[in-house]
């Protein structure tokens, strides 16, 4: 008796266990769709996230770049240097426009070597595009400049690769002049790029002179700062010199940059001639390509070489 009633219990247990097996099937199968759905989720926002602080990362790299190469804040330092040379005789005024900063901006660099004016073009060493853009200006009959990084005063303005700076010792200047003035072929003057600290300095400024007279070269002051030693040293030094009287697009508008082209004229008009500096903005290439019809009408336009070479006719 007892076991057909075990025996019926046994039937009934299979019969319930038949019945709950679907069911765990389905939570299991549930579960399985969940995790796999939450782990989609979860790859979607790593992906996403990561997409976006990789692009995020490269937007501020390369702003990082651009910013390396933006020149220092000019608004102490005067607009028309006090030391002019003699006037030389001319029908016209002379000026002559530097481009610095070149190398870094291919698009913009090709459309400022493309302008149908005699426009001089300062190239730093370690720009990625510098020698493609050098070839180019060399070949179009552009004069060229090394743009020669040097310290500023202030810790946030990054001077770049191929920098000179105060705690270098003299051999490792010289090491770092010659191997910029190597990357540059065709440079036949030099220029500095910042430096507000570094022109200061006297002597420093007299070594670098001897460095670039061995080459042969001319220096052209940006005048990064008021207190910039290197028109005197170069004049001690015996190499031909000048310094900028006119920064052109301190303010990035076409209008602005035209207004300075006609602060470079007027000083062209009253002191025989002038030297402006520009950057390779579109701002910049913009004024120049439309205003440059009312600069060509009052003045006489020549590179830099050509200006140096006048000043020291005797």
């Amino acid at each position: 008796m007892s076991r057909k009633i075990n025996k019926k219990k046994a039937r009934r247990r299979k019969k319930k266990n038949r019945k709950s097996s679907p069911i765990a099937v389905r939570i299991f199968s549930f579960l399985i769709l969940l995790g796999l759905l939450l782990f989609s989720m979860g790859a979607a926002g790593y992906v996403i996230f990561f997409r976006t602080a990789i692009a995020h990362g490269a937007t501020a790299e390369k702003k990082q770049n651009l910013d390396m190469v933006f020149e220092e804040s000019y608004t102490s330092v005067p607009e028309l240097p006090p030391d002019i040379p003699p006037v030389p005789d001319s029908s016209l005024p002379l000026v002559a426009i530097i481009i610095d900063d070149m190398g870094y901006h291919k698009e913009i660099g090709n459309k400022l070597l493309a302008l149908p004016m005699n426009v001089t073009f300062s190239f730093l060493a370690a720009a990625p595009h510098t020698t493609y853009l050098v070839e180019k200006a060399f070949r179009a009959g552009r004069v060229i400049l090394l743009h020669q990084p040097m310290e500023p005063k202030s810790k946030e303005r990054d001077p770049g690769p191929g920098a000179l700076l105060l705690g270098q010792s003299k051999e490792e200047q010289k090491r770092i002049f010659h191997q910029n003035f190597q990357a540059v072929p065709y440079a036949v003057g030099v220029n500095n790029h910042m430096g507000s600290l570094y022109t200061e300095d006297r002597a420093a400024m007299d070594d670098l002179m001897q460095l670039i007279r061995a080459q042969g070269l001319f220096f052209i002051d940006s005048v990064t700062t008021a207190k910039s030693q290197g028109f005197a040293a170069a004049i001690a030094a015996g190499v031909l010199t000048a310094r900028r009287h006119i920064f052109l697009d301190n303010v990035r508008s076409q209008d602005k940059v035209c207004e300075q082209l006609q602060k470079l004229v007027k000083s062209a008009e009253e002191n025989g001639w002038a030297i402006g500096i520009g950057h390779p903005h579109e701002a910049t290439l913009a004024a120049l390509t439309n205003c440059r019809e009312k600069l060509l009408k009052r003045v006489r336009l020549i590179s830099v070489q050509e200006l140096l070479t006048e000043l020291n006719k005797k």
